[in-house]
């Protein structure tokens, strides 16, 4: 994934720079694309990585949630 994201990203990257020293419009959408992509396999990447924050005080000892919406049910 690292090598494909690395693929794409050099030549957008490189056509990004062309695009924005000679105007050229149609290179410089096409160059986001490429880069919007590289973000997007990279954020595949990290996905493996991530974990979900809790609150401190909305689990309780034994792992089990606490209800804090403060209804009596």
């Amino acid at each position: 994934m690292k090598k494909l994201q690395l693929l794409i990203a050099l030549p957008s990257i490189l056509l990004l720079t062309v695009a924005l020293f000679f105007h050229l419009n149609y290179l410089f959408y096409l160059s986001l694309v490429g880069v919007f992509l590289a973000m997007i396999i990279k954020q595949f990447r990290m996905r493996g990585k991530m974990y979900e924050m809790k609150h401190p005080d909305g689990v309780d000892e034994d792992s089990t949630e606490i209800d804090v919406s403060g209804d009596d049910q």
